[in-house]
């Protein structure tokens, strides 16, 4: 099952990549990035997963278990869910961000087309 998960990962990474590379629109360009940014998402939260694990957090131990074998780490690794949760936030800002700078180029360049945009260098 987790192998599905990894697969899955590659999977949107290069769905992304293909999509930055191939399109011209900055909107689609932008899309890729973010699909290319939810990979890393679930690769995190599959690199997080153990199998028969429980939450890192608990008021009680489930049926059947001890708080000593839940100290031994039968436990999901909570420093990975937390980078996830860290690199969603910063993912919706900088994605943000980008459809913002894409928004002016569009105002000022009347295009969203990446080609038309090069002509702004100077």
């Amino acid at each position: 099952m987790i192998v599905g998960n990894y697969l899955a990962a590659a999977a949107l990474f290069l769905l992304g990549l293909f999509t930055v590379l191939s399109r011209r629109n900055l909107v689609k360009i932008v899309m890729g990035l973010s699909l290319m940014e939810s990979s890393t998402y679930l690769l995190l939260i599959s690199m997080a997963y153990r199998s028969g694990s429980t939450a890192p957090v608990l008021l009680s131990p489930p049926s059947g278990s001890t708080e000593q074998s839940l100290a031994r780490g039968n436990v999901a690794d909570p420093v990975l869910q937390n980078f996830c949760l860290t690199a969603i936030v910063i993912g919706v800002a900088v994605t943000a961000v980008f459809l913002s700078v894409v928004v002016r180029v569009a105002q000022h360049q009347r295009s969203t087309d990446s080609d038309q945009v090069r002509g702004m260098r100077g």
